[in-house]
């Protein structure tokens, strides 16, 4: 459902994965990362498991910072990182506010199942 801000949220995040490419390891993060934002897109009728896949996709972004310091400290990748190194954090973010919005949809959906 594009109406949605936790749909348009997640559409970024899947966008900003997307762009990024430095090494093998961190590639394959982010081309996971992205498989799962575009996936809880279409979870809207299960608002729990999409809650849960939002969170998990935010860790994973974060878990691509910690491959990265692996990798600068490795020798792999060089200490000079192009301003694309700030997108996973991005997506993190963009990730949890629409992990906020599908609570509140979940809320919001209890919340009119007391009133009947």
């Amino acid at each position: 459902m594009i109406q949605r801000k936790q749909t348009l949220f997640l559409l970024v995040a899947t966008v900003l994965g997307l762009i990024h490419c430095m090494a093998w390891p961190l590639f394959v993060i982010q081309i996971l990362v992205s498989a799962l934002c575009l996936y809880t897109i279409f979870l809207y009728k299960r608002r729990s498991l999409q809650a849960k896949l939002c969170l998990c996709s935010v860790f994973i972004n974060m878990l691509w910072y910690v491959v990265l310091a692996v990798l600068i400290h490795s020798g792999k990748v060089s200490e000079n990182l192009p301003y694309t190194v700030c997108l996973p954090i991005i997506a993190a973010i963009l990730c949890f506010l629409a992990y906020r919005g599908v609570i509140a949809d979940e809320r919001l959906v209890r919340a009119a199942d007391r009133i009947r």
